[in-house]
C-alpha cells in the first residue's frame, strides 16, 4: 500500500482550491455552520447606564416609606353560570313538573339554579353558608344596600353621606363618592334601570344616573326620609318622612302633587300600625 499524498488531503490547500474551482463551476455552496455577523461594539449594560443610575437614585429619594401591597388571590362568588343554567331551562320546563332534582351531591353543582327558580321548594333557597365581611374605608353604620341593575355591583349609603361601589363578585370597593351631606337613608332604582333616586337625614332626594352622575337635587321633607318607591311607570315616586306625610312627587318636574298625612293615633295604641289610602 502506498503513502497518502498530503495534498489530497481534505484540509490541504489543494483541497481548498478543488472546492472553491468546483463552486465556480456551478455546484452548489458547501453549508458553512459558523454565522457571519458585522462586528458591533460591546453595548453597555442597561442597569448600569448612567440615566438608569440616576432614575434609581431619584426613586430612593422620592421614596415614601410605605410598605408595597402584595397580590392577594381574592375568592370570587360568581353566579352566572346558575343564572344561565335557568334561562337554558326555560327553553323546555313548562313548570316544576319537568325540573330535575337536585341531590347533595358534587355532581349536581352543574344543575344549580338561582331561588327564582326554585319556588316549588324554597327549602333549596335557604343561604346558610357565609361567605364574606367587606369593611369600608371609614368605619361608620351603613343605612341602605342595593344592587346595581346588572347584578354586579352593590351601592351602600352610609351615615357619612358616602356612596361606596362594591364589586358583587369579589367583594372589593370600587369607588367612594361623597353623595349627600347628612346620612343616607334611602335608595331605589326605577324600574327601566336608569335612574337612581336616593333621599338623606335632611330631607334632600338627588337624581343619578347609572354612571353615578348627579342631575337633580331638591328639599322634599323638612324631617329625616325614611323611605322611596317609585311608580310603575317611573313617572312618579313617592317618599315617607319622620314629619308623618307621605308625598307623591312628580319624578319629570319635581313638583310635589300629593301629601298623604298619617291620622292621629291614641296614646294606648301599641307603635307599629298601617295606614292605607286610596287612589
Amino acid at each position: 500500500m502506498g503513502e497518502k499524498d498530503p495534498k489530497s488531503e481534505p484540509g490541504t490547500e489543494s483541497s481548498r482550491n478543488k472546492i472553491t474551482m468546483a463552486t465556480e463551476i456551478g455546484s452548489p455552496p458547501r453549508f458553512f455552520h459558523m454565522p457571519r455577523f458585522q462586528h458591533q461594539a460591546p453595548r453597555q449594560l442597561f442597569y448600569k447606564r448612567p440615566d438608569f443610575a440616576q432614575q434609581q437614585a431619584m426613586q430612593q429619594l422620592t421614596f415614601d416609606g410605605k410598605r408595597m401591597r402584595k397580590a392577594v388571590n381574592r375568592k370570587t362568588i360568581d353566579y352566572n353560570p346558575s343564572v344561565i343554567k335557568y334561562l337554558e331551562n326555560r327553553v323546555w320546563q313548562r313548570d316544576q313538573r319537568d325540573m330535575r332534582a337536585i341531590q347533595p351531591d358534587a355532581g349536581y353543582y352543574n344543575d344549580l339554579v338561582p331561588p327564582v327558580g326554585m319556588l316549588n321548594n324554597p327549602m333549596n333557597a335557604v343561604t346558610t353558608k357565609f361567605v364574606r365581611t367587606s369593611t369600608n374605608k371609614v368605619k361608620c353604620p351603613v343605612f341602605v344596600v342595593r344592587w346595581t341593575p346588572e347584578g354586579r355591583r352593590l351601592v351602600t349609603g352610609a351615615s357619612s353621606g358616602e356612596f361606596t361601589l362594591w364589586n358583587g363578585l369579589t367583594f372589593n370597593f370600587e369607588t367612594i363618592l361623597q353623595a349627600h351631606d347628612s346620612p343616607v337613608r334611602a335608595m331605589t332604582w326605577s324600574h327601566n334601570d336608569m335612574w337612581m333616586l336616593t333621599a338623606d337625614h335632611g330631607g334632600y332626594v338627588k337624581y343619578w344616573q347609572s354612571n353615578m352622575n348627579n342631575v337633580k337635587m331638591f328639599q322634599a321633607h323638612k324631617e329625616a326620609i325614611r323611605e322611596a318607591s317609585f311608580s310603575p311607570t317611573d313617572n312618579k315616586f313617592a317618599t315617607c318622612s319622620d314629619d308623618g306625610t307621605v308625598r307623591i312627587w312628580d319624578f319629570l318636574r319635581c313638583h310635589e302633587e300629593r301629601i298623604l298625612r298619617a291620622p292621629s293615633v291614641p296614646a294606648y295604641t301599641s307603635p307599629p300600625y298601617f295606614v292605607m289610602h286610596n287612589n
